[in-house]
């Protein structure tokens, strides 16, 4: 069920956090993605014109664990709902960039990961709650 859930809001969650930051969206427009073996999540295009590559996983109830197959795919950002301290060694044995968003005030990690991998975006101040909702009016 996660897995159902998860594929129809993976999208959304990376471009509200894009929406965020103030990515322009041709650094995250999605209609030109490379085919590849395995199927990518999201693209984010750095200033070098890097496709950064962006998995999106949600925990739910199930084995945090579970995310270790996400690894495999070799992404450059991570972003889950919840992760466990092993995946986030993982994550960072493998320099995977990832964000932990039941985190409190986790989706800020996303600011970090856009300036270190050298991602055009704003910083954002002001109310994260009246900022979603507009977000969110603007994609759904």
């Amino acid at each position: 069920m996660w897995s159902a859930v998860g594929k129809q809001i993976e999208k959304p969650i990376m471009v509200t956090l894009c929406k965020l930051y103030n990515v322009p969206f041709e650094s995250y427009e999605q209609s030109d993605n490379p085919v590849s073996f395995r199927e990518v999540d999201f693209y984010i295009l750095s200033l070098e014109n890097k496709k950064l590559r962006c998995e999106v996983k949600l925990m739910g109830k199930g084995n945090p664990e579970s995310a270790d197959a996400i690894f495999a795919r070799e992404p450059d950002i991570f972003v889950a709902d919840k992760l466990s301290d092993k995946n986030k060694t993982q994550a960072e044995d493998l320099e995977v960039e990832w964000v932990q968003l039941r985190q409190e005030n986790g989706y800020q990690k996303f600011l970090g990961i856009l300036r270190k991998l050298n991602v055009p975006h704003a910083e954002f101040s002001g109310d994260v709650n009246q900022r979603l909702d507009e977000v969110f009016q603007e994609i759904f």
